[in-house]
């Protein structure tokens, strides 16, 4: 693949063309849980759409430590790379896997004892708690496949090759779709399980074999395990880790808030969750490429291509969430019905993608300024930045959603996401990543 210069050439072009495979490969992981919640709000009913949310709720914990641990093991190859001959970096690779798979072995054992009282501690309604955990243990299966996926095409892209883990990417979701549209209908939730985790064992095993055949020179020894490459891999995944784990533990927390409202609570908050994150995709791929560009830029004295790139991001991303905007505005219930017929269902995640509407440009910004300081490295402001909000959104629901229902949701969001924006902001002038 052709390398993208990041120090010459037109500003907003670089970045564009920098960032369109970061975006794509970010859509496709997320539309093909967005088409999960779609085929079985369509194919099923709201006792399976809130079975499915609050077993998938309790997974992502365990999803964002095997991020964490993806972009540990990334970062190190990416920095490893030039110092080390072929048969050196097969070993940390190796070490990598195999420090993946053991944990994902832990998080299985650990997740499959524990599932029944992580969807009690949801407060997850009697009504959807069997087929709660028969989709969670399910997918529990698949994880250290899933695990192994994710980190395999961490390390290749990390090496310099984009377009296979896109490909990767596209070619699972597309799978897992069609997988969904013929298993839902006659299994119900166990065939929306047995979907994702078939999709992902077979880009598990397409990743690792060519993995073997390009950027592993050898075969698997014992020899090559080595505690000084677990501590670097550890000494870089635990930091993301944090990071990473902080959104899926504010879930916990909204959709134990939301065990007590009612199914049709959970299905609406789901919904709207899942688009909200698709049509951000964008802005999460914008601010990775932004970051990248920012430490090259800075790191080769180029102060004005920096400020440029800020400038030009922030233009992009105003001009896409303007309409998005205006698109969960106006067109709400119809965003809604594309998951479900159920009018209780639509009526509480339109309400939520109406009232939110307005914060989701305010959240842009925000990534953008994070984006600043993790460019320039400033990675303790970045967590406190990233991890504070959300702090005062749990907080602020914890107060409100008790004394208002549903309304507390998006109520919190209108204290937690101006306070996001002015802090990221503070702290990058405080920073002076803005040079």
């Amino acid at each position: 693949m052709e390398k993208i210069d990041l120090l010459e050439g037109s500003v907003r072009k670089t970045i564009l063309r920098f960032s369109i495979p970061t975006i794509l490969g970010m859509a496709a992981t997320q539309l093909y849980t967005v088409a999960d919640t779609m085929i079985i709000g369509r194919f099923m009913d709201k006792y399976a759409l809130g079975a499915v949310s609050n077993a998938f709720t309790v997974l992502a914990a365990f999803l964002f430590i095997s991020g964490g641990l993806e972009l540990g093991g990334g970062l190190l190859t990416a920095s490893l790379k030039p110092k080390l001959e072929q048969k050196e970096l097969s070993g940390l690779i190796y070490n990598m896997l195999f420090l993946d798979l053991v944990i994902g072995l832990l998080i299985l054992g650990g997740g499959l004892w524990g599932m029944k009282q992580f969807l009690l501690l949801i407060n997850t309604p009697s009504e959807i708690m069997d087929s709660a955990m028969l989709y969670g243990r399910i997918y529990l299966l698949g994880l250290p496949f899933v695990m192994l996926y994710d980190l395999s095409r961490e390390i290749v892209i990390s090496c310099g090759e984009s377009r296979i883990p896109l490909f990767a990417v596209l070619a699972s979701s597309v799978l897992n779709i069609i997988l969904d549209l013929v298993l839902v209908g006659p299994l119900g939730v166990v065939g929306a399980a047995a979907s994702s985790v078939l999709a992902q064992v077979l880009g598990c095993l397409f990743m690792l074999a060519y993995l073997r055949r390009t950027v592993l020179s050898c075969g698997f020894h014992l020899h090559f395990l080595k505690k000084q490459y677990f501590w670097k891999i550890l000494h870089l995944s635990i930091p993301n880790i944090l990071q990473q784990i902080a959104p899926p533990a504010v879930a916990l927390v909204k959709q134990g808030l939301l065990g007590t409202l009612g199914v049709a609570e959970i299905g609406g908050f789901t919904c709207s969750n899942k688009l909200f994150t698709l049509m951000m995709m964008p802005v999460y791929g914008l601010s990775q490429s932004l970051v990248v560009f920012i430490a090259q830029n800075n790191s080769a004295g180029a102060a004005d291509r920096v400020r440029s790139s800020i400038r030009e991001t922030r233009n992009l991303m105003l001009a896409y969430m303007s309409p998005v905007m205006l698109s969960c505005l106006l067109l709400n219930r119809q965003l809604l019905s594309l998951f479900t017929d159920d009018t209780s269902v639509i009526r509480c995640g339109s309400m939520l993608l109406a009232f939110e509407s307005w914060t989701y440009v305010l959240t842009a910004i925000k990534h953008l300024q994070e984006a600043r300081l993790r460019g320039q490295m400033r990675m303790g402001l970045w967590l406190i930045s990233s991890l504070l909000p959300m702090g005062i959104n749990i907080a602020c629901c914890l107060m409100l959603v008790p004394r208002f229902g549903y309304s507390g949701f998006y109520l919190s969001t209108f204290v937690s996401a101006p306070f996001g924006l002015i802090l990221a902001m503070i702290l990058v002038k405080f920073s002076r990543a803005d040079i």
